[in-house]
């Protein structure tokens, strides 16, 4: 009898999820030649050699434009498509050292690195793209910040990942005209931000575009952490209205609207009384807001559905206009946030009595000196 594990079933749906999004990072790298480091782009060749080549002169290309954690953190996720597995993991065990220094190095010099930058860009999610759900964007957006030559900071996690963060849930089939995410870029990019979209716009696949570009201080709060309210409005189909429409009479007359969102959600039934507002008929479109405030991830269909007592996946076109958010805090509070040289000599006078220090930053090509 054999003893061999069966492979896990995946289903079809999820296959076919997976090959459009392939297909689509596939598109993206057709739309123009790839500004990525010459090194990242030949270790790619590399691992789809059908040989063992000499990779010396790559890997010192890699060291030379401090690139070490980029290719680690690329090895690994190509290590399974590679033709040779054995010279593969030996080059993985080669790097990884090398990797785990420069983090080590990054990790020490984090609080001093003014060089980074914050950007919050927002795009719209339309038409074709409206089966991608956060997950994919989150890949399609890297895939064109790599294509575009952008290079991300990687996060201090123990396998360091790029530091893009998406911003408010969107589920899959609901559109957006003011979604967001926010990515730390190793520096700050001398081209015009008008330059910038636009090229990531000739890369990003139909139906998603970016429309603003914001550079923001390392220590901005997160969007999530901001918003208010999210704007929505449905395009309700003819044969839905009569139904939409007395459904919605009756929720704006009670005062009070439970909804038990199941077995698997542990708290008390949502009031969603107190959730969804402003509800108002433009013709046949509803136009309504959620309060984000605790409840930031609620999916807006199931809300919907709950109300008008239909199956989310019924309810198709609902679009999120836009998002409400409150001041940052954070952006006025900047003498907490930032490092400040002069907080560092202050401290070598006292433990050091006013001996010199010297700072080296392995990425330029003068010290620092303090004192």
């Amino acid at each position: 009898m054999s003893t061999r594990a069966k492979p896990p079933f995946i289903p079809a749906e999820a296959l076919a999820k997976k090959a459009r999004l392939q297909s689509t990072l596939r598109v993206m790298e057709e739309r123009g030649p790839s500004r990525e480091p010459a090194c990242l782009q030949a270790l790619r060749a590399l691992m789809a050699a059908p040989s063992s080549p000499d990779p010396e002169a790559t890997l010192e290309a890699i060291r030379t434009n401090h690139l070490l954690e980029e290719a680690g953190e690329l090895l690994r996720g190509l290590r399974r498509e590679g033709g040779n597995p054995a010279w593969v993991d030996a080059l993985v065990s080669r790097l990884a050292p090398l990797a785990a220094k420069a983090q080590q190095q990054r990790s020490a010099r984090w609080q001093l690195d003014t060089r980074r930058v914050l950007i919050r860009f927002c795009y719209a999610k339309e038409d074709g793209a409206l089966g991608f759900d956060d997950g994919d964007l989150h890949v399609i957006f890297l895939q064109a910040f790599r294509l575009e030559g952008l290079r991300l900071l990687l996060d201090l996690g123990k396998r360091p990942r790029p530091l893009l963060s998406v911003g408010l849930p969107l589920p899959v089939g609901v559109g957006g005209r003011a979604e967001s995410m926010d990515v730390v870029l190793r520096q700050d990019p001398p081209e015009d931000p008008e330059d910038l979209m636009a090229r990531l716009n000739h890369r990003l696949p139909d139906g998603v575009r970016i429309h603003q570009w914001q550079a923001l201080p390392g220590y901005a709060s997160p969007v999530g952490d901001l918003a208010l309210q999210s704007h929505w409005r449905w395009e309700v189909p003819a044969e839905d209205r009569t139904l939409a429409m007395g459904k919605i009479a009756s929720f704006l007359e009670a005062s009070r609207w439970p909804w038990d969102r199941g077995p698997s959600f542990q708290e008390e039934a949502v009031d969603l009384r107190q959730v969804l507002s402003e509800l108002r008929w433009e013709d046949s479109v509803l136009c309504f807001s959620t309060r984000m405030e605790g409840h930031p991830a609620v999916n807006p269909l199931k809300m919907l559905g709950a109300i008008l007592g239909m199956e989310a996946p019924r309810i198709q076109g609902l679009v999120r206009t836009a998002v409400d958010l409150k001041p940052d805090p954070r952006l006025g509070q900047a003498e907490r946030f930032q490092p400040k040289l002069k907080n560092m000599y202050e401290d070598a006078v006292l433990l050091e009595g006013a001996s010199n220090i010297t700072l080296v930053d392995e990425d330029d090509d003068e010290p620092i000196h303090l004192g």
